[in-house]
């Protein structure tokens, strides 16, 4: 069985309802100055309604225009016609309330008309005398300010029933009672009720958005003044009543008098509502306590009117009945209670432990449905109603469904807000939440976007047996950045040549404030799983600057001691901290012209995606996906995107590692895996993973410290392995997918892109869609899948990270054919760039009778010293050389950094017969070298794709000669173009006249 939540909760985002629709905002109060003397001298009325609306957590107060005679009111409507109610006192002069209430009927028929008296049998009688068709209600008037807030209330209740009961799914309470002097008793004191059972509730809403949705949610209370009007609400209302509260004896008819009062006319009410519904509680109260036992009988609660202990028992039985305040769990033998829930996390830890009895028992009688209805949850509330015990073969399998819904929308209503961190009420179902003032800084604000898109375009549980979300997050905002560097004076790094392991050691042993010291620790009291800590500097993944990867990602183990927890998890922030003023941050802030002392770091707090087994914690697969793809294969088309996946941690995937490229549009035509051959040396060959050993995480330059890299003989026997792996069939020489087959393992994700066990293009595409449409250009985004979980368990595609891929290409095409290739020093077809570049003199390429994959670190030693000095230079050069730039894995390239290649203007990835590597786009380094303008170019000469003329440079008298590098200068700045909007690209000697 499937369980979803049925509908979505305002609050969730999904449904676009909107509660209480009418308000009262303008209030015109009849009374006499004696009257308006007491209301507003004495009982200084307006200033107490706006304090009862503060204190009830209401919005907007009404404001009052106060007149002392109906002569005036009837002027002052004759010149404003924006009042919503009419409140008026009894002694208002010529024409008398009666005639006056009358008159505003005729001319304005939609404003509501109260008449507020004080008690006296004598006023009573003339109240009977009189016509009282024009009054829409009449109460007794205490001096009493919460009554005027419940009048305000009620009539708004009426006003917004219809919509909001029967299009919004809004509970109510229906009154039943024709004594005026009780019903002004009875309704304040239910409001009250209501108003501090909503904010109760309150505490479970992420944000101010949700809370006022929750507030306009609230329960509404239905006056029913003759048994013909209660009947009629009843049934009407019926599908949406918490319960009925009713006095035993009222008039038939609107318009009966009261002599002709039917003395059990509540006795009769309550035997059909029995009969129509047995569960609905009611209770019935009467001056004459006669009528107890056959409330009994009945099975309805009964308080006396003249109890002295009437509201308390009032509050009891709506508290119990109504499912207002705490949800006590009942032992049905005995009636002992064994345990309360208050909110919806105690709610969904008690149903997973209760006994079996006492779970049945609630559920049947539909007790659990009732309470979330009380506190406007109703499509959760929908959903458990519709789950009843013939469903389910076992008791264990409707609590797993029962508990799988309720954590279900805890996390529905976490997603799509950024909420504020609180201590007292942070929970695991928070999905994004802030700590401290400040930027939250480009990466976070990137999840946060995508946290709202999501709920936005509806993708949370689009897919059956899937939940699509970002990663649980906390954001430590820039706040605390300048605060740490201030406290500890470290503010002179900045002016200072230390070295990366100088600083890291300077950050470390200094000390975090106080105060987000004990914030981080209530949020790992939440916390169950491993957390990547990452940078989200202030100029991260901005539009023109992604910054990609050049500060670090430090990942810590989960442990179960508090105080190690915080240690390590302070140790890993100090560490990002830190990586603002590493050489490689620094060199990439001075190639991006900004400055140093601008920059400002936030620290995004995630969850990591994935299991645990055999002391290693990773994700079934993680990827990159670019919704352009700069170098279509076959069938595809740039605007189908391009995704690279590998299993384990996507360190491997941004990093540059060997991975499975696809597209999204033909995830069944995978160029790696269409021949055994490509397969077998293609694929991934390698798997990172978190190690959970807590002293493996040592403070280090090297945010990798504590991952291990795994072969593929050890993820052979991992249960994640059956999700990517096929099988190599050397017997039969094929590839097979069984998951039976015994042999060597190759990650091919067939299971996934040939057999659909998983949506993972469907998914992918759908991402990159939505960001390109909201970002309105070409996006990246990063993303982690478990698939291992429990039997029933969601499935979770984790949105990680998204940025925009930058397109600078603004200036003159350029007239291709005028071009001939055979002129070219180095020319291809698979290109990258932003055009003409007129300031190059200098080639440094590797030697390739020198290169070995064997000494690419050495290459990037190398490469490094001649950056440095053509920086002091201030020269531009084109690097070519074999392989993947930037790429982390020596076998695959030469694995530089910003500092090695910053005064780069041109990178030619050349492959050799030898050492043919796929393009690197998806890894942060290409996202940094192309966002920068730099030309970026992948040819193969030896395939006869593209040219690189190395001979005619080696016959140049080289500016520099090393072992592994050689620099050409040119006499005058070299033909430099680079197209990506044809793909070609072209380096060749200029023309006499500089073309």
């Amino acid at each position: 069985m499937n369980e979803t939540i049925e509908g979505y909760m305002p609050d969730g985002g999904r449904l676009p309802y909107r509660f209480m629709k009418y308000r009262i905002h303008k209030i015109l109060l009849v009374c006499c100055s004696y009257d308006g003397y007491i209301l507003e001298e004495d009982g200084h009325i307006e200033s107490q309604i706006n304090q009862e609306y503060i204190d009830l957590n209401l919005s907007n107060p009404p404001s009052f225009t106060r007149v002392s005679s109906t002569a005036e009111a009837l002027e002052a409507l004759a010149g404003d016609d924006s009042f919503d109610f009419i409140l008026t006192m009894y002694n208002v002069g010529e024409p008398d309330v009666f005639a006056f209430a009358r008159i505003v009927k005729e001319r304005h028929r939609n404003i509501p008309v109260a008449l507020l008296t004080s008690f006296s049998k004598d006023i009573y009688r003339r109240i009977e005398e009189q016509d009282r068709s024009g009054l829409d209600y009449i109460f007794c008037w205490h001096g009493n300010t919460e009554l005027i807030i419940a009048i305000i209330k009620l009539v708004e209740d009426k006003m917004n029933a219809a919509e909001d009961i029967g299009e919004g799914g809004v509970q109510a309470i229906l009154l039943v009672e024709d004594s005026i002097r009780f019903y002004s008793t009875y309704l304040p004191e239910l409001y009250k009720l209501i108003l501090l059972q909503n904010t109760e509730f309150l505490k479970d809403a992420f944000n101010e958005q949700q809370q006022i949705l929750r507030k306009r949610a609230r329960p509404k209370i239905l006056l029913a003044r003759c048994y013909e009007e209660a009947a009629e609400l009843y049934e009407r209302y019926k599908k949406n009543l918490l319960g009925v509260i009713s006095d035993v004896g009222f008039v038939l008819h609107r318009d009966d008098p009261p002599e002709s009062e039917k003395l059990d006319a509540g006795i009769d009410l309550c035997r059909r509502i029995r009969e129509d519904n047995p569960l609905m509680p009611v209770l019935l109260q009467s001056s004459q306590t006669a009528f107890g036992e056959q409330a009994a009988a009945l099975g309805a609660g009964f308080v006396a009117k003249n109890s002295k202990t009437l509201l308390s028992q009032l509050h009891d039985f709506i508290d119990r009945e109504f499912a207002f305040g705490d949800f006590v769990f009942e032992d049905p033998e005995t009636g002992a209670e064994i345990g309360r829930a208050r909110d919806l996390t105690q709610m969904q830890e008690m149903i997973a432990t209760i006994p079996d009895g006492a779970f049945e028992y609630h559920t049947s009688q539909n007790h659990l449905s009732k309470w979330l209805y009380s506190r406007g949850l109703f499509p959760l509330a929908a959903s458990i109603r519709r789950y009843n015990k013939s469903h389910f073969a076992t008791v264990a399998e409707h609590r797993r469904v029962l508990v799988n819904l309720i954590s279900d929308y805890r996390r529905l209503l976490g997603q799509g807000v950024v909420a504020r961190f609180d201590p007292a009420t942070y929970s695991d179902a928070v999905a994004f939440a802030r700590i401290g003032e400040g930027s939250l800084g480009g990466k976070a604000r990137g999840l946060a976007f995508m946290n709202s898109m999501l709920i936005k375009h509806r993708q949370y549980d689009m897919h059956e047996g899937v939940r699509i979300m970002i990663p649980r997050s906390v954001v430590i905002a820039t706040e605390y950045f300048d605060e740490f560097i201030r406290l500890n004076g470290l503010k002179y790094i900045i002016s200072q040549e230390f070295s990366d392991e100088e600083i890291l050691s300077e950050f470390v042993s200094s000390y975090v404030p106080p105060r987000l010291q004990q914030e981080l620790k209530a949020y790992i009291r939440t916390v169950r799983t491993p957390l990547a800590v990452r940078s989200s500097s202030k100029l991260e993944d901005s539009h023109y600057q992604p910054f990609a990867g050049i500060y670090s990602t430090y990942m810590i183990p989960y442990t179960d001691n508090e105080d190690q927890m915080l240690r390590l998890l302070l140790r890993a922030v100090k560490s990002v901290y830190a990586s603002v003023y590493f050489a490689a941050s620094r060199a990439y802030i001075q190639s991006s012209q900004n400055l140093i002392s601008e920059e400002k770091m936030a620290v995004i707090i995630q969850e990591v995606c994935g299991t645990e087994q055999d002391g290693l914690f990773f994700p079934t697969c993680s990827g990159v996906a670019r919704s352009i793809n700069y170098y279509p294969i076959g069938d595809e088309r740039p605007e189908d995107g391009v995704c690279n996946v590998a299993m384990g941690l996507g360190k491997l995937v941004v990093d540059g590692g060997r991975t499975l490229r696809f597209s999204p549009r033909y995830p069944q035509k995978v160029l790696q895996t269409s021949t055994p051959e490509l397969a077998l040396r293609d694929t991934q060959n390698e798997v990172l993973a978190l190690s959970l050993r807590p002293e493996e995480f040592r403070t280090s330059i090297d945010d990798a410290v504590n991952l291990r890299r795994l072969s593929l003989q050890q993820i052979a026997p991992l249960r994640n392995a059956r999700f990517v792996c096929s099988v190599w069939d050397r017997e039969n020489e094929r590839i097979s997918d069984s998951p039976f087959d015994r042999g060597r393992k190759v990650i091919t994700f067939n299971n996934i892109l040939k057999y659909n066990t998983f949506p993972l293009a469907e998914i992918v595409s759908d991402i990159l869609r939505m960001g390109a449409e909201e970002m309105r250009c070409p996006v990246e985004v990063e993303f982690a899948v478990n698939m291992d979980v429990a039997p029933g368990q969601q499935r979770i595609f984790n949105l990680l990270q998204i940025r925009p891929i930058i397109d600078n290409q603004d200036n003159r095409p350029i007239d291709w054919s005028a071009e001939d290739p055979a002129r070219a020093l180095v020319y291809g077809e698979q290109a990258l760039g932003i055009g003409r570049m007129t300031d190059i003199a200098d080639i440094v390429y590797v030697k390739s009778g020198a290169f070995d994959s064997l000494s690419t670190e050495r290459i990037a030693d190398e490469l490094l010293a001649l950056n440095t000095r053509m920086r002091d230079e201030s020269r531009s050069y084109v690097l070519v050389g074999p392989g993947r730039w930037g790429s982390s894995d020596p076998f695959l390239g030469v694995p530089v950094k910003w500092t090695h290649i910053s005064e780069a203007k041109v990178i030619v990835e050349c492959g050799l017969e030898r050492f043919e590597v796929e393009p690197s786009q998806g890894t942060h380094f290409f996202q940094n070298v192309t966002s920068l303008g730099v030309g970026y170019l992948t040819i193969n000469p030896f395939r006869g794709e593209g040219i690189f003329r190395e001979e005619l440079l080696d016959a140049r008298t080289a500016v520099y000669e090393g072992t592994f590098l050689r620099q050409v200068r040119f006499g005058r700045p070299l033909w430099v173009c680079v197209d990506g909007r044809s793909n070609r690209g072209m380096i060749r000697e200029a023309d006499g006249d500089g073309a």
